[in-house]
């Protein structure tokens, strides 16, 4: 055992992380999203190298989407859409805030991840353990991916209440007659992400309610 220890940084600071085709493409949909979504045993792996609890379950954060998404459905009056397509477009566009963030911050956190890996590989027990700094640093990512693996998950949880809906629209089971008590349709279609109570927009809601692991 030496008695000072290289620390992590520099050696850190030298390392490059490699972009995939994938990470690359322009199109930001929510299938893309999930094309790009955060392997669970690596967030595992980050977080267990950092001292942390395992994530969620997958199934858990997609129950949480659902539940969201199905309970903002009930305020939208379907019967003012022309098609299918008019309304798979308008459902898009509520979503689209949402599944931006959740790409960009998962790119982030495959770097983080990736990152991660190289500094095991080119350091020892020692240095990592020895270095304040970086342990501190490793914590930040680890909670870094833990948030969007649970921002990514309920939002694959929330698009499936979606598909299921745009199912029964097709078929004509989904029609519903415009209350007055119901929000305007346009009312949760957004071009930024503005913070609205218990919409699935509000982003900061979502994650901020659970945060942590489990």
């Amino acid at each position: 055992m030496t008695d000072n220890p290289a620390p992590v940084e520099p050696i850190a600071d030298a390392l490059t992380v490699a972009r995939f085709p994938l990470e690359r493409r322009k199109a930001r949909s929510v299938e893309f999203m999930q094309m790009l979504s955060l392997d669970r045993d690596d967030v595992v792996e980050v977080m267990k190298e950092a001292g942390q609890k395992p994530p969620y379950a997958l199934s858990t954060l997609k129950r949480e989407g659902a539940r969201e998404v199905r309970s903002r459905l009930r305020e939208w009056d379907l019967s003012v859409f022309a098609d299918a397509a008019e309304l798979e477009d308008a459902l898009r566009a509520w979503f689209q805030p949402a599944v931006t963030l959740a790409i960009s911050e998962t790119a982030e956190a495959r770097d983080l991840i990736i990152r991660e890996r190289q500094i095991r590989l080119a350091t020892n027990v020692e240095q990592r353990l020895m270095d304040t700094a970086y342990r501190q640093q490793r914590a930040l990512a680890a909670q870094q991916v833990s948030e969007t693996w649970i921002l990514s998950g309920r939002i694959i949880g929330g698009w499936e209440v979606v598909i299921a809906c745009l199912e029964r629209y097709r078929e004509g089971r989904h029609v519903r007659k415009a209350k007055s008590e119901m929000l305007p349709v346009s009312a949760p279609v957004q071009s930024e992400p503005v913070v609205q109570d218990g919409n699935v927009v509000s982003l900061g809601a979502w994650r901020n309610r659970s945060k942590g692991t489990g």
